[in-house]
């Protein structure tokens, strides 16, 4: 059909529209269909929250995610081999998606922003490195843990020096193991220098999340600046940490050390918020629509460690439900104004539609069904992109325990504000060896994981 003077014709304004309307009209956002999943996990049942992922339908712009979502399963289910598979086909994609095509980016301008193949939050990016370090030390294999950890310090590098804006820039957590994968293969020198980096990047914790500098980092960096003849340094933590005495590097030699991490609860879900009105200006319908998250809230307070004879209190090592909330307020800018500017476009695609069938003949019908039918369609197709790695915990709890090398039964007691257990986990034949760490992890997830609104 050929274009009248001034006027754009309807069937290539709606053809993309229409399209994405069969695709999107209707839909869940991504949020929507994690709840069976969520139960599973909080009953500890791992496999059957693998088998309900599997049933779902994964399009391949969710394909980041729902790898993200696997490894991590499989993770809690003990297979750490199989999760660091998984994990490292998510690491891939992402690297290809980081930067996204052109043809995608108009699209979401078009469309929406799910649109668009997910490619992962920054701060996921960092942590995938860190689950696979996790695996891979509790496999016992410390070299490949070494290179994740190189791949950490080059993955921050990126962010800082293309997001300078961001508010997340640094994982302290992220840091802090590295630091001790370094120490443990006796790399003093990069471990002070990844100790350093986390006590800085904690310093920023303290101020943008609430989160404390750990007492064992603490330790860690007396003990290394003694070891390493830092007099001066060291003497500037004694004076800033109030600590006076701390194991030196050869008398941790002698010791195992028990390191522990508690992944509690579950990260903040993506939520939709919209709004459709009547635009008073042109009469047509506008919608926006934008994500925000609610937190699922845990009831553990404190966690107790207790091996043999010897008892420590677990610390936040990372709040990962903090660092999304910033996140996404740092981004929310950018999203508002996409979703602005679909809004405008989406209703000039309308007026246009409306005019071309006035042109066409006022009393086709056909052709006025159709106008609205596009009005419609950008009404329908209008929805927030609320997909993000759902298995992720709320928080990140890390004690350590030097002992004597021997085999250990383990308890671990998570207590709520109360000062009550809110449950007990027992480990049998935990074998801690000289001069070397054993990392027992715990993914616990509240028997009902309730959702709280925030924006």
């Amino acid at each position: 059909m050929r274009a009248r003077r001034g006027i754009v014709t309807f069937p290539l304004l709606a053809g993309p529209l229409f399209a994405a309307m069969l695709l999107f009209a209707g839909c869940a956002t991504y949020s929507d269909s994690f709840s069976v999943i969520e139960n599973d996990m909080a009953a500890q049942r791992f496999e059957a929250a693998l088998q309900e992922l599997e049933r779902q339908r994964h399009p391949a712009r969710d394909q980041v995610v729902y790898l993200l979502n696997k490894a991590m399963l499989e993770r809690m289910k003990g297979d750490f081999t199989v999760s660091n598979r998984t994990f490292e086909a998510a690491k891939s994609r992402m690297e290809e998606l980081y930067g996204l095509s052109l043809r995608e980016q108009a699209l979401s301008v078009v469309v929406n922003d799910a649109t668009r193949s997910y490619a992962g939050e920054e701060f996921e990016r960092v942590l995938v490195h860190l689950y696979i370090a996790l695996n891979y030390l509790q496999l016992g294999d410390l070299t490949n843990a070494r290179v994740e950890a190189l791949q950490v310090d080059e993955r921050l590098r990126e962010i800082t020096q293309k997001l300078p804006q961001n508010r997340y820039t640094e994982d302290a957590l992220a840091r802090y193991l590295t630091g001790m994968i370094y120490e443990e293969r006796g790399e003093y020198s990069d471990a002070m220098i990844a100790y350093r980096k986390a006590y800085e990047a904690y310093r920023e914790y303290r101020r943008k999340y609430f989160v404390d500098i750990p007492d064992t980092l603490k330790r860690d960096l007396l003990r290394l600046a003694q070891q390493m003849g830092l007099t001066g340094e060291m003497q500037q933590y004694q004076n800033e940490f109030h600590i006076t005495h701390w194991m030196s590097t050869a008398e941790l030699a002698q010791q195992g050390e028990l390191v522990f991490l508690l992944h509690d609860g579950l990260a903040p879900i993506k939520r939709e918020h919209a709004v459709t009105v009547v635009d008073p200006a042109s009469g047509h319908l506008v919608r926006i629509a934008v994500p925000y998250y609610e937190t699922r809230p845990t009831p553990v307070n404190r966690v107790r460690v207790m091996a043999g004879s010897s008892v420590a209190s677990a610390e936040v090592a990372e709040d990962i439900s903090a660092i999304a909330f910033k996140d996404l307020e740092t981004k929310m800018p950018a999203i508002t104004a996409r979703a602005l500017a679909r809004a405008v476009l989406k209703a000039q695609m309308a007026k246009a539609a409306r005019e071309n069938a006035r042109q066409q003949n006022q009393n086709n019908a056909g052709a006025a069904v159709a106008a609205m039918a596009v009005e419609i369609a950008g009404v329908v197709t209008e929805r927030a992109d609320t997909r993000s790695w759902l298995t992720l915990p709320s928080r990140i709890h890390l004690a350590r325990l030097p002992l004597p090398p021997g085999n250990y039964a383990v308890k671990v007691d998570l207590l709520g504000d109360d000062g009550r257990i809110v449950s007990t986990r027992e480990y049998a034949n935990i074998v801690l060896r000289r001069g070397a760490k054993t990392y027992l992890s715990l993914h616990w997830i509240p028997p009902y994981v309730p959702t709280r609104r925030s924006r």
